[in-house]
Protein backbone atom coordinates (compact mmCIF):
# COMPACT_ATOMS: atom_id res chain seq x y z
CA UNK A 1 0.00 0.00 0.00
CA UNK A 2 1.05 3.71 -1.00
CA UNK A 3 0.19 6.79 0.79
CA UNK A 4 -0.03 10.35 0.47
CA UNK A 5 -1.32 12.94 3.09
CA UNK A 6 -2.01 16.16 1.42
CA UNK A 7 -1.74 19.21 3.31
CA UNK A 8 -2.40 22.75 2.89
CA UNK A 9 -0.82 24.43 6.09
CA UNK A 10 2.13 23.12 7.36
CA UNK A 11 2.68 25.26 10.86
CA UNK A 12 -1.04 23.91 12.00
CA UNK A 13 -0.60 21.61 14.94
CA UNK A 14 -3.54 19.39 13.39
CA UNK A 15 -0.98 19.22 10.37
CA UNK A 16 1.70 18.25 12.67
CA UNK A 17 -0.81 15.16 14.00
CA UNK A 18 -2.37 13.99 11.40
CA UNK A 19 0.31 14.47 8.71
CA UNK A 20 3.85 14.64 9.90
CA UNK A 21 3.08 12.43 12.85
CA UNK A 22 0.73 9.81 11.17
CA UNK A 23 2.28 9.09 8.25
CA UNK A 24 5.60 8.28 10.38
CA UNK A 25 3.91 6.07 11.83
CA UNK A 26 2.50 4.32 8.83
CA UNK A 27 5.51 4.18 7.33
CA UNK A 28 6.92 0.61 9.05
CA UNK A 29 3.55 -1.31 7.93
CA UNK A 30 3.08 0.11 4.40
CA UNK A 31 5.22 0.16 1.08
CA UNK A 32 5.47 4.41 1.10
CA UNK A 33 3.80 7.01 3.19
CA UNK A 34 4.29 10.57 2.70
CA UNK A 35 3.20 13.77 3.06
CA UNK A 36 3.17 16.65 0.72
CA UNK A 37 2.49 19.83 0.18
CA UNK A 38 -0.76 20.39 -1.85
CA UNK A 39 0.64 22.66 -4.37
CA UNK A 40 3.12 19.75 -5.06
CA UNK A 41 0.03 17.05 -5.84
CA UNK A 42 0.04 15.99 -10.02
CA UNK A 43 -1.04 13.30 -11.93
CA UNK A 44 2.57 11.18 -11.33
CA UNK A 45 2.07 11.40 -6.98
CA UNK A 46 -1.44 10.37 -8.00
CA UNK A 47 -0.41 7.10 -9.96
CA UNK A 48 1.95 6.23 -8.31
CA UNK A 49 0.02 5.79 -4.88
CA UNK A 50 -3.10 3.65 -4.25
CA UNK A 51 -4.61 6.77 -1.64
CA UNK A 52 -4.57 9.74 -1.58
CA UNK A 53 -5.69 11.76 1.80
CA UNK A 54 -6.71 15.38 2.44
CA UNK A 55 -6.19 16.91 5.39
CA UNK A 56 -8.44 19.41 6.67
CA UNK A 57 -7.73 21.10 3.18
CA UNK A 58 -9.80 24.60 3.03
CA UNK A 59 -10.81 24.37 6.76
CA UNK A 60 -7.04 25.77 8.24
CA UNK A 61 -7.04 29.14 7.39
CA UNK A 62 -5.00 28.76 3.99
CA UNK A 63 -7.34 30.14 1.27
CA UNK A 64 -7.08 27.83 -1.71
CA UNK A 65 -7.25 29.55 -5.15
CA UNK A 66 -9.64 28.79 -7.46
CA UNK A 67 -6.77 27.43 -9.97
CA UNK A 68 -5.44 24.62 -7.21
CA UNK A 69 -9.07 23.78 -6.24
CA UNK A 70 -9.70 23.14 -10.26
CA UNK A 71 -6.52 20.84 -9.99
CA UNK A 72 -7.70 18.76 -6.79
CA UNK A 73 -10.68 18.26 -8.12
CA UNK A 74 -9.55 17.70 -11.54
CA UNK A 75 -7.20 15.00 -10.31
CA UNK A 76 -10.20 13.23 -8.00
CA UNK A 77 -12.51 13.18 -11.09
CA UNK A 78 -9.51 11.79 -13.47
CA UNK A 79 -8.85 9.08 -11.18
CA UNK A 80 -11.74 8.31 -8.99
CA UNK A 81 -12.02 4.54 -10.46
CA UNK A 82 -8.50 3.97 -10.02
CA UNK A 83 -7.48 5.32 -7.24
CA UNK A 84 -9.04 6.09 -3.45
CA UNK A 85 -9.42 9.59 -1.95
CA UNK A 86 -10.16 10.67 1.39
CA UNK A 87 -10.63 13.14 3.37
CA UNK A 88 -9.61 13.88 7.00
CA UNK A 89 -11.15 16.36 9.35
CA UNK A 90 -10.70 16.85 12.96
CA UNK A 91 -13.05 20.01 13.77
CA UNK A 92 -16.24 21.32 13.30
CA UNK A 93 -15.37 23.74 10.49
CA UNK A 94 -16.48 22.09 6.70
CA UNK A 95 -18.36 26.13 6.31
CA UNK A 96 -14.93 27.33 5.42
CA UNK A 97 -13.79 29.04 1.75
CA UNK A 98 -17.83 28.65 0.66
CA UNK A 99 -17.91 25.36 2.13
CA UNK A 100 -15.77 23.90 0.36
CA UNK A 101 -14.77 21.37 3.15
CA UNK A 102 -18.32 20.46 2.29
CA UNK A 103 -17.57 19.84 -1.49
CA UNK A 104 -14.33 17.46 -1.04
CA UNK A 105 -16.46 15.29 1.19
CA UNK A 106 -18.74 14.73 -1.38
CA UNK A 107 -16.43 14.09 -3.85
CA UNK A 108 -14.15 11.84 -1.89
CA UNK A 109 -14.39 8.09 -1.24
CA UNK A 110 -14.32 8.27 2.52
CA UNK A 111 -14.12 10.20 5.22
CA UNK A 112 -11.65 10.32 8.62
CA UNK A 113 -12.58 12.16 11.57
CA UNK A 114 -11.84 11.69 14.74
CA UNK A 115 -15.44 10.97 16.99
CA UNK A 116 -18.56 9.31 16.39
CA UNK A 117 -20.29 13.05 17.17
CA UNK A 118 -18.30 14.35 14.09
CA UNK A 119 -19.64 11.34 11.80
CA UNK A 120 -22.81 12.01 12.55
CA UNK A 121 -22.83 16.00 11.49
CA UNK A 122 -20.57 15.02 8.57
CA UNK A 123 -22.62 11.78 7.41
CA UNK A 124 -24.61 13.81 5.02
CA UNK A 125 -22.06 14.52 2.42
CA UNK A 126 -20.47 11.00 2.82
CA UNK A 127 -21.41 7.69 4.08
CA UNK A 128 -18.35 6.38 3.95
CA UNK A 129 -17.24 7.86 7.55
CA UNK A 130 -14.29 5.94 9.23
CA UNK A 131 -13.14 7.05 13.41
CA UNK A 132 -10.11 7.44 14.23
CA UNK A 133 -9.25 8.67 17.71
CA UNK A 134 -6.63 11.27 18.90
CA UNK A 135 -2.89 10.03 19.48
CA UNK A 136 0.15 11.07 20.75
CA UNK A 137 3.42 9.99 19.17
CA UNK A 138 5.25 8.68 22.89
CA UNK A 139 8.60 7.92 21.52
CA UNK A 140 8.97 11.89 20.87
CA UNK A 141 7.17 13.09 24.11
CA UNK A 142 9.63 9.91 25.96
CA UNK A 143 12.66 11.94 24.43
CA UNK A 144 12.10 15.51 25.72
CA UNK A 145 13.77 16.76 28.42
CA UNK A 146 11.76 18.05 32.05
CA UNK A 147 11.65 21.46 31.84
CA UNK A 148 13.45 22.44 35.42
CA UNK A 149 10.62 24.41 37.32
CA UNK A 150 11.25 25.09 41.19
CA UNK A 151 9.66 23.08 43.99
CA UNK A 152 6.44 24.70 43.80
CA UNK A 153 2.94 23.03 42.95
CA UNK A 154 2.09 23.98 38.76
CA UNK A 155 -0.78 23.33 37.00
CA UNK A 156 -0.79 23.69 33.36
CA UNK A 157 -3.59 25.30 31.06
CA UNK A 158 -2.73 24.79 26.71
CA UNK A 159 -5.23 25.93 24.58
CA UNK A 160 -4.47 27.83 20.79
CA UNK A 161 -8.07 28.99 20.48
CA UNK A 162 -8.13 30.31 24.25
CA UNK A 163 -10.97 28.42 24.92
CA UNK A 164 -12.89 29.41 28.62
CA UNK A 165 -10.23 32.67 29.13
CA UNK A 166 -12.77 34.24 31.75
CA UNK A 167 -13.15 31.13 33.39
CA UNK A 168 -9.23 30.65 33.71
CA UNK A 169 -8.86 34.09 34.71
CA UNK A 170 -11.07 33.76 37.49
CA UNK A 171 -10.19 30.23 38.40
CA UNK A 172 -6.38 31.81 38.70
CA UNK A 173 -7.64 34.61 40.45
CA UNK A 174 -9.57 33.05 43.35
CA UNK A 175 -6.71 30.13 43.42
CA UNK A 176 -4.17 33.06 44.24
CA UNK A 177 -5.60 34.39 46.89
CA UNK A 178 -6.45 31.16 48.58
CA UNK A 179 -3.35 29.49 48.05
CA UNK A 180 0.01 31.00 46.99
CA UNK A 181 1.74 27.71 46.66
CA UNK A 182 0.19 26.66 43.85
CA UNK A 183 1.19 28.32 40.45
CA UNK A 184 0.18 28.36 36.59
CA UNK A 185 1.85 28.13 33.76
CA UNK A 186 -0.47 29.00 30.73
CA UNK A 187 0.86 28.49 27.27
CA UNK A 188 -0.91 29.51 23.17
CA UNK A 189 -3.66 31.97 23.71
CA UNK A 190 -2.77 32.93 27.01
CA UNK A 191 -1.47 36.61 26.53
CA UNK A 192 -4.49 38.29 28.41
CA UNK A 193 -3.25 36.27 31.69
CA UNK A 194 0.84 38.17 31.50
CA UNK A 195 1.35 39.67 34.32
CA UNK A 196 -0.93 38.00 36.77
CA UNK A 197 0.01 36.67 39.83
CA UNK A 198 1.36 33.32 40.13
CA UNK A 199 1.28 33.04 36.53
CA UNK A 200 4.31 32.07 34.36
CA UNK A 201 2.45 32.83 30.29
CA UNK A 202 3.88 31.91 26.92
CA UNK A 203 1.82 33.43 23.92
CA UNK A 204 3.31 30.25 21.68
CA UNK A 205 5.06 27.69 22.10
CA UNK A 206 6.72 25.07 19.76
CA UNK A 207 4.96 21.59 20.55
CA UNK A 208 8.21 19.88 22.42
CA UNK A 209 8.85 23.20 24.69
CA UNK A 210 5.15 22.67 25.57
CA UNK A 211 6.18 18.84 26.30
CA UNK A 212 9.01 19.92 28.41
CA UNK A 213 6.69 22.19 30.44
CA UNK A 214 3.69 19.62 30.78
CA UNK A 215 6.57 17.27 32.37
CA UNK A 216 7.04 19.76 35.25
CA UNK A 217 3.60 20.53 36.28
CA UNK A 218 1.25 18.19 38.49
CA UNK A 219 -2.33 19.16 36.89
CA UNK A 220 -3.35 19.80 33.55
CA UNK A 221 -7.00 21.96 33.09
CA UNK A 222 -9.34 21.62 30.13
CA UNK A 223 -12.00 24.00 30.63
CA UNK A 224 -14.28 24.21 27.88
CA UNK A 225 -17.17 26.17 28.88
CA UNK A 226 -20.36 26.64 26.25
CA UNK A 227 -21.07 29.75 28.23
CA UNK A 228 -17.74 31.17 26.87
CA UNK A 229 -18.81 34.56 25.15
CA UNK A 230 -15.85 35.44 23.44
CA UNK A 231 -15.59 31.97 22.01
CA UNK A 232 -18.76 31.36 21.30
CA UNK A 233 -19.35 34.40 18.55
CA UNK A 234 -16.20 33.54 17.07
CA UNK A 235 -16.86 29.53 16.51
CA UNK A 236 -20.30 30.25 15.88
CA UNK A 237 -19.66 32.64 13.33
CA UNK A 238 -17.03 30.27 11.60
CA UNK A 239 -18.33 26.94 11.93
CA UNK A 240 -22.25 28.01 11.56
CA UNK A 241 -23.02 25.16 14.47
CA UNK A 242 -23.98 25.80 17.99
CA UNK A 243 -20.84 25.74 20.66
CA UNK A 244 -21.74 22.56 21.88
CA UNK A 245 -21.95 21.21 18.73
CA UNK A 246 -18.49 22.00 18.07
CA UNK A 247 -17.25 21.19 21.20
CA UNK A 248 -18.13 17.83 21.37
CA UNK A 249 -17.09 16.85 17.99
CA UNK A 250 -13.15 18.25 19.11
CA UNK A 251 -10.67 15.64 20.48
CA UNK A 252 -9.80 14.38 23.45
CA UNK A 253 -6.07 15.45 23.10
CA UNK A 254 -5.63 17.24 25.98
CA UNK A 255 -6.35 13.45 28.08
CA UNK A 256 -3.61 12.26 25.84
CA UNK A 257 -1.14 14.69 27.03
CA UNK A 258 -1.80 14.37 30.35
CA UNK A 259 -1.28 10.90 30.46
CA UNK A 260 2.12 11.06 28.55
CA UNK A 261 3.30 13.94 30.43
CA UNK A 262 1.88 12.12 33.89
CA UNK A 263 -0.20 15.49 35.07
CA UNK A 264 -3.69 14.56 36.63
CA UNK A 265 -6.49 16.34 34.50
CA UNK A 266 -9.49 17.83 35.17
CA UNK A 267 -11.66 18.64 32.57
CA UNK A 268 -15.17 20.00 31.48
CA UNK A 269 -17.77 17.47 30.48
CA UNK A 270 -17.84 17.69 26.61
CA UNK A 271 -18.74 14.65 24.92
CA UNK A 272 -14.95 13.21 24.01
CA UNK A 273 -14.21 13.46 28.22
CA UNK A 274 -17.04 11.71 28.86
CA UNK A 275 -16.07 9.36 26.29
CA UNK A 276 -12.55 8.58 27.75
CA UNK A 277 -12.27 10.10 31.69
CA UNK A 278 -14.34 7.64 34.56
CA UNK A 279 -14.35 10.29 37.11
CA UNK A 280 -12.16 9.63 40.26
CA UNK A 281 -10.31 7.23 38.57
CA UNK A 282 -8.15 8.46 35.24
CA UNK A 283 -9.10 12.45 35.98
CA UNK A 284 -12.16 14.87 37.17
CA UNK A 285 -15.21 16.06 35.35
CA UNK A 286 -16.50 18.75 36.31
CA UNK A 287 -19.31 21.52 35.77
CA UNK A 288 -18.00 25.16 34.62
CA UNK A 289 -18.03 26.92 37.51
CA UNK A 290 -15.47 28.82 39.11
CA UNK A 291 -16.23 26.79 42.57
CA UNK A 292 -16.14 23.85 40.73
CA UNK A 293 -12.81 24.19 39.14
CA UNK A 294 -11.30 25.63 42.45
CA UNK A 295 -12.70 22.67 44.32
CA UNK A 296 -11.10 20.15 42.04
CA UNK A 297 -8.08 21.98 41.63
CA UNK A 298 -7.47 22.24 45.62
CA UNK A 299 -8.55 18.67 46.45
CA UNK A 300 -5.44 17.07 43.85
CA UNK A 301 -3.04 19.55 45.40
CA UNK A 302 -3.92 18.25 49.01
CA UNK A 303 -4.94 14.91 47.76
CA UNK A 304 -1.82 12.98 46.91
CA UNK A 305 -2.98 9.55 46.51
CA UNK A 306 -5.60 10.34 44.71
CA UNK A 307 -3.82 12.52 42.11
CA UNK A 308 -0.92 10.05 41.77
CA UNK A 309 -4.03 7.00 41.09
CA UNK A 310 -5.32 9.18 38.42
CA UNK A 311 -1.76 9.80 36.76
CA UNK A 312 -1.05 6.08 36.86
CA UNK A 313 -4.28 5.12 35.31
CA UNK A 314 -4.35 8.20 32.35
CA UNK A 315 -1.19 7.16 31.76
CA UNK A 316 -1.50 3.37 31.53
CA UNK A 317 -4.50 3.60 29.20
CA UNK A 318 -2.57 6.36 27.11
CA UNK A 319 -0.38 4.38 26.40
CA UNK A 320 -2.59 1.16 25.49
CA UNK A 321 -5.07 2.83 23.65
CA UNK A 322 -3.94 6.62 22.08
CA UNK A 323 -0.19 5.86 21.02
CA UNK A 324 0.60 6.76 17.86
CA UNK A 325 1.54 2.67 17.01
CA UNK A 326 -2.27 2.20 18.04
CA UNK A 327 -3.32 5.03 15.70
CA UNK A 328 -1.11 3.96 12.93
CA UNK A 329 -2.44 -0.04 13.15
CA UNK A 330 -6.41 1.29 13.16
CA UNK A 331 -5.58 3.77 10.41
CA UNK A 332 -3.92 0.70 8.46
CA UNK A 333 -7.59 -0.84 9.21
CA UNK A 334 -9.21 1.80 7.44
CA UNK A 335 -7.10 2.12 4.37
CA UNK A 336 -7.36 -1.56 3.96
CA UNK A 337 -11.16 -1.11 4.22
CA UNK A 338 -11.19 1.60 1.96
CA UNK A 339 -9.10 -0.12 -0.27
CA UNK A 340 -11.73 -3.33 -0.89
CA UNK A 341 -14.72 -1.21 -1.15
CA UNK A 342 -14.86 -0.99 -4.43
CA UNK A 343 -18.47 0.69 -4.66
CA UNK A 344 -17.60 3.68 -6.32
Amino acid sequence: MKLVFVYSNKDDPCTRKYCYELSKGLQKYVESSVALFYKELNEEIVLNNDIIIFQRIGANGIIISKEDKRNIFMLIDKYYNTKKFVYMIDDLVIEDQYGLPKELMKRCHALICHNKLMSQQINKYNKNIYVLRTYVDMDVIKNVEKKNLDEEFYVSWVSTGAIGRKLIFDIINRISKENSNIRFITMSGSSFLSGVENVISYRYVPFKNMISFLKGTHILLNPVPTHDNYFKEKIEKRSQKTIEEFLNCKTEIKYALAGATRNAIISSKTAPFLYTIKNKQNGLLVNDTVEEWVAAINRLYKDDELREKIIENTYKDVLKYYTLDYASLKALEIFNRILMNNSN
